[in-house]
């Protein structure tokens, strides 16, 4: 009798087993593809690709759309690759608005929890240091200030949510980091005679 209802315990166990093991496997593979195709979106961004960026941040999405079926069968599987890639959607989003004037998606919009916002717009700061760059190689040295403004802008936003490290990790890392990248992108606004 115990081993007959061991056996029955054990048995829906290890289905459980099964299809979290199925589902964290899909979770991974669609993570590393969310963080491929943000890659490729903030790439063509940079090149003013702006068809080719919209589309590769639609599919995007729709695999993070697919990520979240899955989580909520399976909510412990919400690390690693799936935090990063939900920043990477956060960011990708952050520079599709930056460069073509593309409406914003929030939190709700993108479907990532809110603390892989934070830290993708946090991540998008860097990115923006390089739209800087790239004006004052340019000698458009306006919109290098304009961008500049905007990264100190977000500097001081995500500055008043460091918040302890478990409720937004990695948060603080990345403001000192945004410190030091708001530091030498002055510099080179300086050197470039803005200001």
């Amino acid at each position: 009798m115990l081993q007959e209802e061991l056996k029955k315990h054990l048995e829906n166990i290890e289905g459980r087993l099964s299809d979290r093991f199925e589902g964290r496997e899909r979770v991974l593979l669609l993570s590393r593809e969310v963080i491929r195709l943000c890659g490729e979106v903030v790439s063509l961004s940079h090149r003013r690709e702006k068809e080719r960026a919209v589309e590769r941040y639609g599919v995007a999405q729709g695999k993070v759309a697919e990520l979240k079926t899955i989580l909520r069968s399976f909510p412990e599987l919400l690390y690693g690759d799936v935090g990063t890639a939900f920043q990477e959607m956060a960011e990708a989003s952050v520079v599709l608005a930056l460069y073509f004037d593309v409406a914003l998606a929030g939190p709700e919009e993108l479907g990532i929890p809110e603390i892989y916002y934070v830290t993708g717009i946090a991540d998008a700061v860097g990115e923006m240091r390089r739209t800087v760059l790239e004006f004052l190689r340019k000698g458009k040295l306006n919109e290098a200030e304009q961008i500049y403004d905007i990264m100190e802008g977000l500097y001081e936003m995500l500055w008043r949510l460091e918040y302890p490290k478990s409720l937004v990790p990695g948060l603080r890392q990345k403001i000192d980091g945004l410190r030091k990248i708001l530091e030498e992108t002055n510099h080179d606004l300086f050197l470039a005679g803005v200001g």
